[in-house]
């Protein structure tokens, strides 16, 4: 008997750190759904910020966006569907997504096109090259 105490006891002191560990792993998860909307957002700055023909990356930013909402959405089932910090930060990892989704929208017309051409004016031409 008193050996199955002793192995229950060790439940119950381990289950705080094992609750911190999935917290600190969630932390990383989110931060990594922070980094690939960034770098969404690095794969197009030089459309967005120039005038000028480009090669049109706007379908792999799409896709890294895709990929950061699945990857929030393992962040949020490690930290537990019922935590608000997961939430929180979930809500964060969908602001930013929002807003590249705003700034990558009037260029997404171009999807089959391979260049992109910024006009003066803040509008977008497609180009085939070849």
């Amino acid at each position: 008997m008193n050996e199955e105490h002793s192995a229950t006891q060790r439940e119950v002191t381990l289950e705080p750190f094992a609750r911190a560990a999935r917290g600190c792993t969630a932390a990383l998860v989110f931060a990594f759904a922070v980094l690939v909307v960034l770098f969404s957002f690095l794969g197009t700055i030089e459309m967005e910020s120039f005038p000028g023909l480009r090669d049109n990356l706007a379908p792999l930013a799409v896709y890294a966006l895709g990929f950061a909402a699945l990857v929030a959405v393992g962040g949020l089932a490690l930290s537990g569907w019922r935590s608000y910090g997961g939430w929180a930060a979930v809500a964060c990892v969908g602001v930013l997504m929002a807003l590249r989704m705003w700034t990558l929208a009037p260029m997404l017309h171009c999807w089959s096109y391979d260049s992109v051409g910024r006009n003066d004016d803040g509008s977008y031409n497609c180009v085939n090259r070849g």
